[in-house]
């Protein structure tokens, strides 16, 4: 008995640490195509800090993808809700999010439970469903994610509010 009610709770802790938070703009995988806002984009930079030679300033943005071009990237920030241009040449690596993730939590409390009907065997089996939930969870938190590794600039400008570069009527101050 106590050992039923210590898996439980493990999996119910597992469960509740797994939540991942998306910004509201982001639409579910079937409103991809008419999402009227740009994609979430983490961009981490790096620029000489000109303090000693060789120094070099990390900074991590977070925020919606407003637009691409050749040299620049515009993302309007989640937290100040801050419009800022990015230099290309100092962006070491961005992580792109364009959908809201798939979230498969309640199967890791779900598929042990089912394990224990396994009788004898679920000694075997618990382990293996374990991993395979787990596995299938994490993959479908980053399920419709991209980075630099496999997306190049001119196709990210694909995941931007304005793909061919923000209009001269539209006020960057004003973006919500």
């Amino acid at each position: 008995m106590k050992s039923k009610l210590f898996i439980i709770a493990l999996m119910a802790i597992l469960t509740g640490s797994c939540s991942v938070v998306t910004p509201s703009y982001l639409p579910t995988d079937k409103l991809i195509d008419v999402n009227e806002h740009g994609s979430y984009i983490k961009v981490t930079t790096i620029s000489e800090t000109g303090d000693k030679k060789g120094e070099q300033n990390t900074q991590i943005i977070r925020g919606e993808l407003i637009a691409i071009d050749t040299t620049s990237i515009s993302v309007l920030t989640d937290k100040t809700k801050q419009f800022m241009v990015l230099p290309v040449s100092e962006i070491e690596k961005f992580t792109l999010q364009y959908a809201r993730p798939k979230h498969y939590e309640p199967s890791l409390v779900l598929f042990p439970l089912i394990t224990a009907t396994h009788g004898y065997f679920a000694l075997a089996t618990l382990p293996i469903n374990l991993l395979v939930t787990i596995l299938v969870t994490s993959s479908g938190l980053h399920a419709y994610e991209y980075n630099n590794k496999n997306m190049t600039y001119e196709k990210l400008r694909m995941f931007a509010r304005f793909p061919q570069g923000i209009p001269p009527n539209v006020d960057t101050a004003s973006l919500q």
